[in-house]
């Protein structure tokens, strides 16, 4: 949410989230368990409640998300690319990752596709660098 919000203040868009809104929270705590998911239906009660008030393709819309395009960034400019294949490979050394994993991720897969692995690259880097000021000698062995 801090991602959508402050790149849409970028553009000029002030986003809300309806279904944060305090008193919307309360009262969906209260409502039993099957009528937030039916069946694999998530959210069944909410868009039941707005039928007739809402268009149907709005209630019908799958979720997509609002990503930012991470390898894409990281392939055009040396020192993202950098910073993010170091903590990476710092991934692999602490044995979270297979080290082959990374190398085919960094080498082999970004290059492809970056919107796509650009994201996996980001959640990683981001693992590392919150282990490099929390965890320093966490690692996993085998």
């Amino acid at each position: 949410m801090p991602k959508v919000r402050d790149t849409a203040a970028l553009a000029g868009v002030q986003v809300g989230f309806p279904l944060l809104d305090q008193e919307l929270l309360e009262f969906s705590l209260r409502l039993p368990p099957d009528y937030k998911l039916r069946g694999l239906r998530l959210r069944w009660f909410f868009k039941e409640a707005l039928r007739g008030f809402l268009p149907d393709e709005i209630i019908a819309k799958k979720k997509h998300g609002f990503g930012l395009p991470f390898g894409v960034w990281m392939m055009r400019h040396p020192p993202l690319h950098a910073l993010a294949a170091d903590s990476v490979r710092s991934i692999a050394a602490r044995g979270i990752v297979r080290t082959e994993f990374v190398e085919a991720l960094l080498e082999t897969l970004l290059p492809i596709h970056p919107g796509y692995y650009g994201e996996m690259v980001w959640i990683l880097m981001m693992l590392e660098q919150w282990l490099r000021a929390h965890a320093v000698d966490y690692r996993i062995d085998a």
